[in-house]
């Protein structure tokens, strides 16, 4: 049975880079910082069934979030 390794052996990739606020930043495959956040139960079901509608992960919304407050607030930072 070949191998995945030779299966891919002379046919060439595709690599596209997500287009998204969180790629200028860092590469989506870098893993730099895990957080843990307490949330109501019913707000975080809300917020759970509505990226599943929308056919996002949590993760990739709450990466969005923060960067988008980082990028209205890193002006403080300057001072």
């Amino acid at each position: 049975m070949a191998s995945l390794k030779d299966n891919v052996k002379g046919h060439e990739i595709e690599q596209t880079e997500a287009k998204t606020a969180v790629s200028g930043f860092k590469s989506n495959r870098e893993k730099n910082k895990m957080i843990s956040a307490y949330v109501n139960q019913e707000r975080y079901d809300k917020f759970k069934r509505i990226n599943e509608k929308r056919g996002i992960s949590n993760n990739k919304i709450l990466n969005l979030m923060i960067a988008d407050y980082v990028l209205q607030y890193e002006k403080l930072l300057s001072n």
